[in-house]
């Protein structure tokens, strides 16, 4: 930083002017940058809960949040279940967008809304 006076007799205030700002390296590194959600780790209860609420979703056609993981980073579904395929372990739910599939094993919670 550089200090410059005005030769002003009227105006004897201070100007300063910036040559250049420093950044410490640790402010541009990629890691900060790529900062996620931790993995949520499901207990066995937690994924029977979860199973449960989808049949009774799927028996009753109410409409359901989900919230998954995928590519590191939670999604959230609001949506009616239309189908389970418990071989392929795939969920196909519709939202107003259309129809869609979605990983059991990814689904990290659920709440029926209606």
């Amino acid at each position: 930083m550089e200090d410059k006076r005005s030769n002003s007799s009227e105006n004897e205030r201070r100007h300063t002017q910036w040559e250049g700002l420093f950044v410490s390296q640790h402010a541009w590194d990629s890691d900060n940058y790529a900062k996620s959600d931790p993995q949520p780790m499901l207990s066995a209860d937690e994924k029977q809960a979860i199973w449960d609420m989808l049949i009774v979703a799927l028996h009753s056609q109410c409409t359901v949040f989900i919230q998954s993981w995928e590519g590191c980073h939670f999604k959230f579904h609001r949506c009616t279940i239309r189908e389970i395929e418990d071989t392929q372990r795939i969920v196909i739910y519709e939202d107003p967008f259309g129809e869609w599939q979605l990983a059991i094993d990814t689904i990290t919670s659920m709440q029926m809304l209606d």
